[in-house]
């Protein structure tokens, strides 16, 4: 039911009724009875529609898709932040010309040290910088030229050219390097993590002819830093990845409590997709259901997660296709009927990975995407047939009638609630109204007149029939300032199981409660 809907229309209804009033010289009390609203209580309201389905035997299945855990294991190829000084001085007194090179010594590889055996062959930079502190010791401008053959854009490998004015770090710069292709090869195969570079120092050719001293001439101190690839090709390594405890929200169950509470049957499949070009092998523990409402906790048991294997993904056409590992979990191979009939609000879980458990059986072609990983969802399939005393359907719903001052006319009435029962349960109804403070202030159902009593069954525990009956709900002009006064209206309904002892319910898809609303006010009509 839709209590808010309810209200409003109640409220329009009264404002429609004073609006059309005629010219009196008097105050007057009338009575006014009429429809407000006819609606549906189903489960399906406090549970997202689009989450069940119906089996053939007409029994609700509540489908479930949630992400559990997404490991990026793509942080592990962050190159590490580099930093190289070259020195381009004299070692004797040399007489400089406009132009004329400085360099001495042949300019050598950068080789980034990565660690646990990594050796990559290619990369691209998603984001990072080359950094540059430039000093000069002579007196003049001196021209650099730095070339990375390897590091390309567009086809055109990076050059920068600086001139270095006098002076000890007389000039620092920094380059972009995002979007570049990086050859780690150094240019050749049998090198891995490594970059071909070179230099050329030399006088500026509109510098003055100078004297260097031995020991004077350029320094260079080049960082690069942050880099972080958008993609990367090579060997990964053996390296083991620790997954720490954490925790996985579902909001399944938020709008749902039972008591002693336990289901038929249910099945939890566990997709763990690899968007990495590198094996895995790993283990997933210490999962547990936690209900944070009733502080209860149940800890998974199978050993279907105690070894996973995971085969490497694929690429074509620079995509990646995942490769997907199926775990399906059942009452026969875990103990997932407790494990989900705890209705748990949060799933926490820790693990390990390791990164290709058999060596380089790829000859040096894992590969790795920017933002990939491990994902692992998922699938939780109940069909909606189990025993319990009872459970607790609740729903928040926003109101605002602060501004309606029809409201303070009138003087007290009841709602007469005229409803049918599908269900194979009694249900108690109660909605509380919610300040902004989120304090309950008042309620409108009466205690013990607030039952609608459980459909005809048969032996099987099926409706046959639907049950009818009214209910009153008595409200003064004193209520009606409590609901001005509210924010929220808390909707519970409490779905009792027949007793002494509980049988099993299936939830149909017909099954459901009709509402009808009528309302009966007596309503004071003032003069103006």
């Amino acid at each position: 039911m839709r209590l808010k809907s309810a209200l409003i229309l109640l409220s329009l209804a009264i404002l429609a009724l004073f609006s059309c009033r005629k010219e009196t010289v008097a105050n007057w009390d009338v009575d006014i009875t009429g429809p407000v609203v006819s609606s549906k209580l189903n489960i399906r309201h406090f549970l997202t529609d689009s989450l069940f389905t119906t089996s053939a035997n007409g029994i609700l299945n509540l489908n479930v898709n949630r992400e559990v855990a997404y490991i990026k294991v793509d942080s592990l190829l962050k190159l590490p932040d580099t930093t190289i000084v070259n020195t381009f001085t004299t070692p004797i007194t040399l007489t400089l010309s406009p132009g004329q090179s400085m360099n001495i010594l042949p300019p050598t590889p950068l080789t980034f040290s990565l660690g646990d055996g990594i050796a990559l062959k290619y990369g691209i930079i998603r984001t990072g910088n080359l950094k540059i502190k430039y000093s000069n010791s002579i007196s003049e401008p001196l021209n650099f030229l730095y070339i990375l053959p390897g590091v390309k854009k567009y086809g055109q490998p990076l050059i920068i050219s600086e001139t270095i004015p006098p002076g000890n770090n007389s000039l620092i710069k920094t380059y972009p390097l995002d979007g570049y292709d990086i050859d780690l090869t150094a240019g050749g195969t049998a090198n891995y993590n490594t970059i071909t570079q070179s230099y050329t120092v030399s006088l500026s050719p509109i510098a003055n002819a100078v004297v260097a001293n031995p020991g004077t001439g350029a320094k260079i101190e080049l960082s690069y830093t942050e880099i972080i690839p958008q993609y990367a090709k090579g060997y990964f390594g053996m390296q083991s990845v620790p997954v720490n405890i954490d925790t996985a929200r579902l909001d399944i169950f938020k709008n749902f409590n039972a008591t002693n509470f336990m289901l038929s049957d249910a099945t939890l499949d566990f997709r763990i997709i690899n968007e990495f070009g590198a094996e895995f092998s790993g283990a997933l523990s210490n999962i547990k259901s936690l209900n944070t409402i009733n502080q209860s906790s149940i800890t998974l048991s199978t050993q279907q997660l105690s070894a996973i294997n995971i085969n490497r993904a694929f690429e074509a056409n620079n995509m990646v296709n995942p490769t997907i590992k199926l775990i399906s979990l059942n009452k026969n191979n875990s103990n997932i009927l407790p494990f989900i009939s705890n209705l748990p609000d949060k799933l926490t879980y820790s693990g390990n990975i390791n990164l290709n458990p058999l060596g380089n059986t790829s000859g040096f072609n894992d590969f790795a995407y920017f933002n990939t990983g491990i994902k692992v969802l998922a699938d939780i399939n109940i069909p909606m047939k189990f025993v319990a005393d009872n459970f607790l359907l609740q729903t928040v719903s926003p109101i605002d009638f602060t501004n309606l001052k029809q409201l303070d006319n009138v003087n007290y009435g009841n709602f007469i609630i005229n409803a049918k029962n599908g269900y194979p349960f009694d249900a108690i109804l109660q909605a509380y109204l919610v300040n902004d403070q989120n304090v309950v202030i008042d309620s409108l159902f009466v205690p013990g007149n607030n039952v609608i009593a459980k459909g005809i069954t048969n032996t099987q525990h099926v409706v046959i029939a639907s049950s009818y009956q009214r209910l009153y709900i008595p409200f003064d002009n004193a209520k009606l300032q409590n609901i001005k006064k509210s924010k929220n209206i808390k909707l519970k309904a409490k779905l009792v199981m027949p007793t002494p002892q509980p049988p099993e319910i299936s939830l149909k898809d017909t099954y459901e409660i009709d509402i009808d609303i009528i309302i009966d006010v007596n309503y004071k009509v003032k003069r103006k």
